[in-house]
């Protein structure tokens, strides 16, 4: 269970690119309060009518140059669920404005998120969060921090374009946020005529030379988790990479604009 994925809608994601000084304006505003980096959930407290309930799974959660990604296999819906948009840090509250879940593209909504920092990460309470229904719940997520380094790739991704021979692969759109040492992808495509949504997460190290490992810990793809991915990537400016690397056997090379 996760606020977003309450609220937002479907659809394919909307393209926004943003200029060097205002990512460094909106770093600025999330750096000075909780610090830009990868989380790990480790555990819900849900709190409904005086009766309360404790989760746990396997979740990240991205904040970096003003922007955060979340993304975990939803056991109570037995689907994925994504989210990812803008974040500004204002006084103890997360303002996060989503721009795409694991349906596409999404807009109209703000969420202002209470935050404590701890020793270890994070809590993050909501009150009186509005759900199926009608019922009202109060929701407590402890996370920790997983990892605070920094690259030039940290931040989120929207594909633009991909070269691939596969003629199976009729659509395939991308969104892909990297940060504190970790990345997450969110894929919508049609393959061989069917419609599906994947996504995956894991740690991300990359040298000067651009040579990449992703090595894999959560994924929808069963045969994903605990791959070993070598990626080359390339920085064309603030606001563009390409990142290139062999899937079957095959060299696939895929671009990306800046959110």
């Amino acid at each position: 269970m996760n606020l977003k994925s309450l609220f937002l809608l479907s659809a394919i994601a909307t393209l926004l690119g943003c200029s060097a000084e205002q990512q460094a304006v909106e770093a600025a505003a999330v750096s000075d309060g909780l610090p830009d980096g990868a989380y790990l959930i480790e555990g819900v407290t849900v709190t409904e009518n005086g009766e309360v309930s404790e989760y746990t799974r396997d979740q990240i959660k991205i904040y970096t140059n003003g922007r955060f990604m979340y993304a975990f296999n939803n056991a109570q819906t037995e689907s994925i669920d994504v989210g990812a948009g803008d974040a500004t840090w204002s006084n103890g509250v997360m303002v996060e404005v989503p721009r795409v879940n694991h349906n596409g593209p999404v807009s109209g909504y703000s969420f202002d998120v209470a935050i404590d920092q701890t020793e270890t990460g994070f809590e993050q309470t909501i009150l009186g969060m509005e759900y199926e229904g009608g019922r009202l719940l109060d929701m407590v997520e402890v996370w920790n921090t997983a990892s605070t380094e920094t690259s030039v790739f940290d931040g989120l991704w929207q594909l633009e374009a991909r070269q691939s021979d596969d003629s199976e692969l009729s659509a395939f759109s991308e969104t892909k946020m990297i940060g504190g040492g970790h990345f997450i992808w969110l894929q919508n495509v049609v393959y061989k005529g069917e419609a599906g949504q994947d996504f995956g997460f894991g740690t991300f190290a990359v040298d000067a030379n651009g040579d990449a490992v992703e090595t894999a810990m959560i994924s929808s793809l069963e045969d994903y988790e605990g791959t070993v991915n070598a990626v080359k990537m390339e920085l064309i400016d603030d606001n563009h990479f390409t990142q290139s690397f062999t899937y079957n056997g095959e060299l696939v090379t895929q671009s990306y604009v800046r959110m």
